[in-house]
């Protein structure tokens, strides 16, 4: 499929301060089959992904063996939300929490 036009994902800045360049439109005022052109992850986590990936020269071990973790993006640069209930980290925190008898250990009484 051919890439589109980019220019209808643009407009002139009503700002008097850009002097009438162009700036990217408001997306939610795009169709949104105009933006489903541009065949962006439709995920914020995939997006996320991809920009790591770019950010990390289009290789996707660098992506994982980043070591910015002053992005904003750090924590999801895998693809996942690590702190949402689902994930193997939170998983982890909430068993690393859990009193022994919940373990299967043997409690003091």
């Amino acid at each position: 499929m051919a890439k589109p036009d980019r220019r209808i994902f643009l407009e002139k800045s009503p700002y008097e301060a850009d002097a009438g360049t162009l700036i990217g439109r408001d997306p939610r005022e795009i169709p949104l089959a105009e933006i489903r052109l541009l065949e962006h992850a439709e995920s914020p986590i995939k997006a996320i992904r991809a920009k790591c990936i770019d950010c990390s020269g289009a290789n996707v071990a660098e992506a994982r063996k980043c070591v910015t973790v002053n992005c904003p993006l750090w924590p999801f640069r895998m693809g996942v939300n690590p702190f949402h209930a689902s994930s193997a980290s939170a998983k982890r925190e909430v068993a690393n929490f859990a009193s022994p008898n919940e373990t299967g250990g043997i409690r003091d009484v």
